[in-house]
């Protein structure tokens, strides 16, 4: 296996792309850790373009692609415990950084074969709770999420770190407006299917129909009066104690959950 020096100048790109509208540019975001190292290569939906390890990992790099007999062609890089802690986006690296493809999925795709159960994002804004969604999510079976144009960028560092992998497995249809998802939806026949925080039929009494996308709103304002409107149905989960909302990834993983068991 060949390593690479990494250079100052790759150094400062990679940096870059701990920004938004260069990984934009670059058609590329970060992964990082052991966990992504295996879900990256395991899966081939966003491939890897570049390995970059500090010099203390080199040994398990080698062990890793041969014990699980994986050819890599593609470039590996060496760096310095303080480099790597200048690139990573992690207050502690684990001394393994992937470089991978942002493959970009047009909601035409969607349309032409999609799955009895979708999960619709309108607004999240937190990085942590939209990869714990989809990390849920594809727990539960669900490959295919659509995203609004107000959604926090599914490929922020925080977010593929908190998806735990799943982000390899996971198709992800960004800034849908809810006007054209709504028109895929009818197209489709799906049931839209809105989370509120009250006044919706209980979950554990909700009864499944045949095809589902289920709606999910900002942390703090919910889903837009134009959504709740047009849903053929609302959803809320019954509480019983003094706390005033649920976490968005909790509430999330409770709808999934009833949702999978049915």
């Amino acid at each position: 296996m060949n390593f690479m020096p990494l250079s100052k100048n790759h150094q400062k790109w990679i940096r870059r792309l701990h920004q938004k509208k260069y990984r934009q540019e670059e058609k590329a975001f970060i992964a990082e850790g052991r966990n992504a190292l295996e879900a990256a290569t395991r899966m081939n939906l966003h491939s890897v373009k570049e390995i970059v390890i500090d010099k203390n990992h080199e040994g398990f790099i080698e062990k890793y692609f041969s014990h699980h007999r994986i050819s890599y062609n593609e470039s590996i890089y060496t760096c310095s415990k303080k480099e790597m802690e200048s690139i990573s986006t992690e207050e502690t690296p684990q001394g393994v950084l992937l470089i991978c493809d942002r493959t970009e999925l047009s909601f035409e795709k969607l349309e032409e074969k999609s799955d009895t159960t979708l999960v619709y994002m309108e607004k999240i804004s937190d990085p942590g709770n939209l990869g714990t969604i989809m990390r849920t999510a594809a727990w539960f079976g669900i490959k295919q999420i659509i995203l609004g144009p107000l959604c926090v960028d599914p490929f922020n560092t925080k977010v593929v770190r908190s998806t735990a992998g799943a982000i390899f497995s996971m198709e992800i249809y960004c800034s849908v407006n809810p006007e054209r998802l709504f028109q895929f939806a009818q197209k489709k026949r799906y049931t839209m299917i809105a989370a509120i925080p009250e006044g919706g039929t209980p979950i554990n009494l909700w009864r499944k129909k045949r095809k589902n996308i289920i709606m999910l709103g900002h942390e703090t304002d919910g889903l837009s009066g134009e959504i709740i409107e047009k849903a053929d149905q609302r959803i809320s989960i019954p509480g019983h104690g003094s706390v005033e909302s649920l976490n968005m990834a909790i509430a999330a993983a409770i709808i999934l959950h009833e949702i999978a068991g049915k």
